[in-house]
């Protein structure tokens, strides 16, 4: 993606990344706990794609985070409705029984890598600043579906109990919704937004690249790099 207003990068690279195959049911899992913020916090992942439309099967996700009583948040690759299949992104909260997002962009570069951030505030006194998605550096504002959280919202993510799923559903793990792909440099800022100029920087030409986060991760906050095969989840 071109950006105006080239600026010197830091040069900083990323070396690796986890390979997510659908016929594997390759998932990752984590247990959050107590603790986390359910209102402020901030996600950000590289991927790129390794299958389209059909082939991928019934909405693959990039990642879920599910209580036992179903309360939940799910991010995936929809044309609407689960059990269909599409190049959309959609975000759907269990907390409050809607979409809070679909997109009208399409992803369906399996040459390119995608960087996205979705930001969620819900403290935010201004209804479209609770939640935000980034796709390359540049704020997506084009929704065939948008539903700004309530103020002081509690979403599905963070909840005490739950567990993350990076690449599939809480469920399934058949590679019925697995995703197929590359993801890197995942990061999960728990308590504060932030947006994308905290992991990327336009370089020399005004290519959107990769920055190293420094800032804290807060209570239940992680990063995942994959540098090491036999402990990916390092």
């Amino acid at each position: 993606l071109i950006r105006q207003g080239a600026s010197t990068s830091t040069g900083y690279t990323i070396d690796q990344s986890i390979r997510f195959n659908k016929t594997d049911s390759a998932y990752m899992s984590r247990t959050v706990g107590s603790g986390g913020n359910t209102q402020t916090w901030t996600f950000s992942v590289w991927f790129k794609l390794g299958l389209l439309g059909s082939m991928r099967g019934a909405s693959p996700f990039l990642w879920s985070c599910h209580q036992s009583d179903g309360n939940r948040l799910q991010l995936s690759l929809d044309s609407g409705s689960l059990g269909t299949q599409g190049d959309f992104l959609s975000l759907y909260d269990g907390a409050s029984a809607s979409t809070i997002f679909r997109t009208n962009r399409k992803f369906r570069d399996v040459s390119a890598w995608y960087h996205l951030v979705l930001v969620a505030d819900t403290t935010n006194a201004t209804s479209t600043q609770r939640f935000r998605v980034y796709v390359n550096g540049e704020r997506d504002t084009s929704f065939s579906t948008i539903n700004y959280p309530s103020v002081n919202a509690n979403l599905g993510w963070n909840q005490n109990g739950s567990t993350y799923y990076l690449a599939d559903y809480f469920s399934t793990h058949n590679g019925t919704y697995s995703f197929d792909g590359y993801m890197a440099e995942i990061n999960h800022v728990d308590g504060s937004a932030y947006g994308p100029e905290y992991f990327g920087e336009n370089d020399g030409n005004g290519i959107w690249i990769p920055k190293q986060y420094s800032e804290s991760y807060g209570t239940k906050g992680f990063f995942i790099d994959g540098r090491d095969s036999s402990d990916l989840g390092d």
